[in-house]
C-alpha cells in the first residue's frame, strides 16, 4: 500500500545539475529524467523531448514500480501542445522498449480524447497522472483536481478512496514546499473549496511533508489493526 509514497518521492524540486543534464540530452539516470519532467512547465523546451523519450529507456525510468501514470500524464499534455512534432516523436518512440511504447502510446491516446483533465475516478494512480500533466503544462486545473481529492482523506471505509485523498495531501504538501507555482495554485483552489477541504489545505501547507506522511501511515496502521483494511 505504501508504494505510492515512494513513487511520489520522484516529484521533488529539480536540481540545477539535473536540468543541465537534460539540456545536454544526457538523461541517463532516473533522477535526470525526473528532474527534467517536473520542472518542464517552468521553461517548456519541446526540442528536448526527443532526448527525454530516449532517456526513459536508457535510464530505466519506467522499470521502476508505478512510474507509468506520471509519465502518461506528462506526455499526454506534451503531445496535445505540440501536434506538429507528433510524427517525429512517434518515430523515436517506435525504437524504444515495450514499457516506453506502452506508456507513451497510452499518453498519445489520452491526448486525442480530451486529456487527463477529463478522466473520471479517484485513485493514487490518477493523482500521479494529474501531477505529470501539471508538470508538463503548469495548468492550475490539475492542482484543483488534486485539491478535490482531499475530501477523501477522512474516508475510513473505502481504502482506495482514502489513498486518493491521502496521496493528494502528501504530494500537495511536498510540492508546495519547493515550488511556488504549486503553492499559488493550491491557495487559489482553496478559495473555492468547502470548509473541511480548506482545513486540510491549511494543515498541509503548514506541516512538514514528513509529518503528513507519518499521519497517513498511522491511519493505515489503525485501520489494519481494526480489521477494516487488509
Amino acid at each position: 500500500m505504501t508504494r505510492h509514497f515512494f513513487q511520489m518521492l520522484l516529484y521533488l524540486m529539480p536540481t540545477l545539475a539535473g536540468i543541465a543534464a537534460a539540456q545536454e540530452h544526457s538523461l541517463k539516470t532516473i533522477d535526470e529524467a525526473s528532474n527534467f519532467m517536473q520542472s518542464y512547465y517552468e521553461e517548456p523546451r519541446p526540442d528536448l523531448i526527443e532526448g527525454l523519450i530516449v532517456g526513459l529507456h536508457s535510464s530505466g525510468y519506467l522499470q521502476k514500480l508505478n512510474t507509468a501514470p506520471g509519465v502518461i500524464g506528462f506526455f499526454s499534455e506534451i503531445f496535445a501542445a505540440n501536434p506538429d512534432r507528433r510524427s517525429q516523436w512517434q518515430a523515436v518512440i517506435a525504437k524504444q522498449d515495450d514499457k516506453v511504447k506502452a506508456a507513451l502510446g497510452r499518453a498519445f491516446s489520452v491526448s486525442t480524447t480530451g486529456g487527463i483533465i477529463n478522466l473520471e475516478g479517484h485513485s493514487a494512480e490518477l493523482n500521479d497522472e494529474y501531477w505529470g500533466a501539471f508538470f508538463a503544462s503548469g495548468n492550475p486545473k490539475f492542482i484543483a483536481k488534486l485539491v478535490d481529492q482531499l475530501r477523501y482523506f477522512d474516508e475510513r471505509n473505502d481504502e482506495m478512496l482514502f489513498f486518493a485523498g491521502a496521496t493528494a495531501k502528501w504530494s500537495l504538501s511536498s510540492n508546495a514546499l519547493n515550488q511556488p507555482g504549486v503553492r499559488s495554485a493550491i491557495e487559489q483552489a482553496k478559495l473555492k473549496a468547502d470548509k473541511r477541504t480548506q482545513e486540510i489545505i491549511t494543515e498541509l501547507l503548514a506541516k512538514d511533508p514528513s509529518s503528513v506522511k507519518q499521519e497517513m501511515i498511522e491511519i493505515i496502521k489503525v485501520q489494519r489493526a481494526s480489521g477494516k483494511w487488509r
